[in-house]
């Protein structure tokens, strides 16, 4: 296992913000530093690797074994649980096509610091505005991790969507009763210290959440930190584990708990809320430093915020990247061209100098 790194994107309808992706990374980074695994979920590289591109492997997708209606995830995950098997190198950076890097030489910079600080896995966050999702630890947006400390074989991104999206229906008393090992027919293939760890959640909600949501809307949300969507399982296994070092960007947020109120009562009170509700029933990140108030704008950078609500995450208390999130629907509305120009005004780069050269 050589100390380069892969980076391995699952492109569906992700020709063009490919194109954008491969590119900027080429002319940001030395090519012999990292090589693109683009696993094709949906016949966007119907002929392979463009050619002449040796840093590139493209391998098609599988059918989705999943069909249910959360299968978009469940295939997303199927294709990195495939691209995994392909790669050979120390690190593996695992991208959303439509989160952007722009930090020159970004990927010597990321790869002697994850060796420097003994890290095993370092990214993007989700974003806390999406208070249903996870905190704490990269999603699969943007995920870099030190194969040689995790292990290939411990990595799974399959979600937990189907359980949590059966169990919702069932009544109270189904769900104490799986909490104690009475598992109802229809989730018999489940296992069964998911399934119980997912009643607990439910119930959670319904009976602390949700009321709390009725009458603090303002402070409580019943689905808080609850998602368990494409990699929850990696996250679940290593974010609590001790031997394993996380590093985070920082997402551009403000976060109410650490802002100046207009009153010294207002200010205990938000402190008493970070110190007293437990994560689960938080509607914002209790951690301080999890978040800042400082935008892309503040520097004088395109506001991707501002203007079309994408992510802007920071790092080392500068500019670092930028997620559309929604990616090909939402480019539609800015155009190819126009994002282009975003990213290399984001980048400090002239567009002339960058090439298209990736294509479906």
């Amino acid at each position: 296992m050589n100390d380069s790194l892969t980076i391995c994107l699952v492109s569906y309808r992700s020709a063009s913000l490919l194109d954008l992706n491969l590119s900027l990374t080429r002319e940001l980074n030395h090519a012999e530093n990292f090589h693109w695994l683009i696993v094709d979920n949906n016949g966007d590289f119907p002929n392979g690797a463009p050619q002449g591109e040796r840093n590139i492997q493209v391998i098609p997708g599988d059918p989705c074994v999943n069909q249910g209606r959360l299968k978009g995830s469940y295939h997303h995950a199927q294709a990195l649980n495939k691209g995994l098997e392909s790669v050979s190198t120390r690190f593996l950076l695992v991208l959303d096509p439509d989160f952007f890097i722009f930090r020159r030489d970004w990927v010597k910079t990321l790869l002697v610091h994850m060796i420097a600080q003994n890290l095993s896995f370092f990214g993007a966050p989700y974003y806390p505005d999406l208070t249903w999702k996870r905190r704490y630890f990269p999603t699969v947006s943007c995920m870099l991790i030190d194969l040689e400390k995790v292990g290939r074989g411990r990595l799974d991104f399959t979600p937990e969507l189907d359980e949590l999206h059966i169990l919702k229906g069932y009544s109270t008393s189904t769900l104490i009763g799986i909490i104690i090992g009475i598992i109802p027919p229809r989730v018999k293939n489940y296992k069964n210290t998911v399934l119980a760890d997912v009643a607990w959640s439910i119930l959670r909600s319904r009976w602390v959440a949700a009321p709390l949501s009725v009458l603090f809307p303002k402070r409580f949300s019943a689905d808080t930190n609850f998602s368990r969507d494409t990699g929850f399982k990696i996250q679940d296994s290593f974010s609590r584990d001790p031997a394993h070092k996380v590093e985070m960007l920082v997402p551009a947020y403000v976060n109410d708990l650490f802002t100046k109120k207009a009153s010294p009562f207002m200010n205990i009170s938000a402190r008493m809320y970070a110190l007293l509700v437990p994560e689960s029933l938080s509607l914002y990140p209790r951690r301080l430093g999890y978040s800042t108030h400082a935008r892309f704008k503040d520097v004088g950078l395109f506001d991707v915020r501002g203007r079309f609500g994408w992510e802007e995450f920071f790092w080392q208390g500068k500019p670092f990247a930028m997620h559309i999130k929604g990616g090909t629907q939402k480019i539609d509305r800015v155009g190819t061209e126009d994002l282009r120009t975003i990213l290399f005004q984001l980048a400090g780069i002239s567009p002339n100098l960058i090439d298209k050269r990736i294509k479906g």
